[in-house]
């Protein structure tokens, strides 16, 4: 993956390092160029790309409400959720590989494919499984947007946020934990405990933290859906998507790199940036 400039637009290029763009909207062409496109799924899926396979490659994948289906490209189709289920794939056994599983709400149980169920949260909760103590195994979370805590299993309860905060749990600092960490919409800030806070972006965009450069640590990023803008912290902005695309940033080619990429549930087309 090349973090390249492939549209010049104009006064979003001076003002990326701000967060801030112009009103250039992408046409269809335009995110198109030098990327891959492959359809996978239909509208109402929800995009869950992740390593199922552990080749080293994010794979295509969606979960399907409709029928608590999961779609893996390449790989077969497995039943394991509720139309209601949230779907928090992850690798929570430490062998390398993502297992399929899915946190239901309205219960506040989680069910790891291939292990037991575990309650753990309330109905109102939002998952955030990541490795947030450094034994390569996501460790089951939940943040309670009611009070702004964190609770990690097996850890104490952190408070850290508000309830209109956007969470963006990654590891910023290179120490391979998850850092507890947050957007916050009203003022484009994001704020990583124990880090100093940043501002980066805007009300409406969408934050999209990744390994974007081979530099061990996260990259702050947000994705501008209004003119399908990439703004990352240290590089040039692009045009790639179109309003109402969703942005699902992972290593799909394998180079160690977070590739920027979009999902449209609209014709559930998948576009990668080369």
């Amino acid at each position: 993956m090349r973090l390249r400039v492939g549209i010049s637009v104009g006064l979003s290029l001076f003002m990326a390092g701000l967060g801030l763009g112009g009103s250039t909207v992408a046409t269809a062409s335009e995110q198109a160029a030098g990327s891959s496109s492959t359809t996978w799924g239909v509208p109402g899926d929800i995009a869950v790309p992740a390593d199922y396979n552990n080749d080293g490659r994010a794979d295509l994948a969606v979960f399907r409400p409709s029928n608590g289906t999961w779609y893996v490209l390449g790989v077969a189709n497995t039943q394991f959720g509720a139309s209601t289920d949230i779907p928090v794939p992850a690798d929570y056994n430490g062998d390398g590989q993502t297992d399929l599983a899915v946190f239901r709400p309205s219960t506040g149980t989680w069910y790891v494919r291939g292990a037991a169920p575990i309650r753990f949260g309330a109905a109102t909760d939002i998952p955030v499984p990541r490795d947030y103590n450094g034994d390569h195994r996501a460790d089951i979370a939940v943040f309670r947007p009611s009070n702004g805590t964190w609770y990690i299993r097996g850890a104490a309860a952190i408070p850290f946020g508000a309830s209109t905060d956007k969470l963006v749990p990654n590891d910023y600092n290179g120490d391979h934990r998850a850092d507890i960490a947050v957007f916050r919409p009203s003022n484009g800030t994001w704020y990583a405990r124990g880090q100093a806070a940043i501002q980066f972006g805007a009300p409406t965009d969408v934050p999209v933290p990744a390994f974007y450069f081979a530099d061990k640590h996260a990259d702050l990023a947000v994705f501008r859906p209004s003119t399908g803008t990439w703004y990352i912290r240290g590089a040039s902005s692009f045009l790639f998507g179109v309003r109402g695309d969703i942005p699902v940033p992972r290593d799909y080619n394998g180079d160690h790199r977070s590739d920027p990429a979009v999902f449209r549930p609209s014709t559930g087309t998948w576009y990668i940036r080369d």
